[in-house]
């Protein structure tokens, strides 16, 4: 004889369905209202310079945290630091904008006016903005992928074409050979080079698994 159900484990799944749903629409709002998914606002008067390129006062940090869009302009050295809203001698770090259990990247615009395409686009979960003497000396930016050895070596490969580094295989697998017999962590550098019309470089830091996190550093020319 089969067991009788008891009622209320009828409606106990439709419950839980219920409760998840709501979770879920919770969450939904309170990422829409952070502006994920939203299409980038468009700035106010002060928040970027005259020309559209980023300004990091007050007001341009709140619309760069607001559209995660950064762009700067390395094209006409010597660059101004208080022109763009930088302190003569700081280094000014763009974190990493965590959204409840969602990280918020950057979308970095790097203009050198240089050879095509004259500058790089890089999706960066941390950027460093570096200023000495009242001029921007570097901009730094940390690449959200963290990629095997390999790949990140194959990246550098096929932006060597475009940014101008050159990279020399066997000198590089030898030096990544030593480190792994002797279980210790590696880093793989190339650049600068001034192609794009700015000083441009990158890093590879990998671990001992093999799985490297890449830096991009540009500094302006002359």
């Amino acid at each position: 004889m089969a067991a009788r159900r008891r009622p209320w484990l009828a409606w106990l799944p439709a419950v839980i369905l219920s409760v998840v749903i709501v979770g879920v629409l919770v969450v939904a709002g309170v990422l829409l209202q952070g502006g994920l998914g939203k299409p980038t606002p468009k700035p106010t008067e002060g928040q970027v310079t005259d020309l559209n390129w980023s300004s990091f006062t007050e007001t341009g940090l709140d619309y760069i945290r607001s559209s995660r869009d950064v762009r700067i302009d390395l094209s006409r050295p010597p660059v101004e630091a208080a022109a763009i809203g930088l302190d003569p001698d700081a280094t000014l770090v763009l974190e990493r904008i965590d959204n409840l259990d969602v990280q918020l990247d950057y979308d970095l615009i790097l203009n050198g006016g240089g050879e095509a395409p004259g500058g790089l686009r890089l999706t960066a979960s941390e950027i460093r903005i570096t200023t000495a003497g009242g001029l921007v000396t570097r901009v730094e930016a940390d690449l959200v992928d963290v990629l095997p050895f390999r790949q990140a070596l194959d990246r550098f490969e096929r932006e060597s074409a475009t940014s101008g580094w050159t990279l020399d295989r066997d000198a590089i697998f030898a030096m990544v050979e030593e480190a792994t017999r002797a279980g210790e962590p590696y880093e793989v550098a190339v650049g600068p080079s001034d192609r794009l019309g700015l000083a441009l470089s990158a890093t590879a830091s990998c671990d001992t698994s093999g799985y490297c996190a890449l830096t991009y550093s540009a500094a302006p020319v002359g």
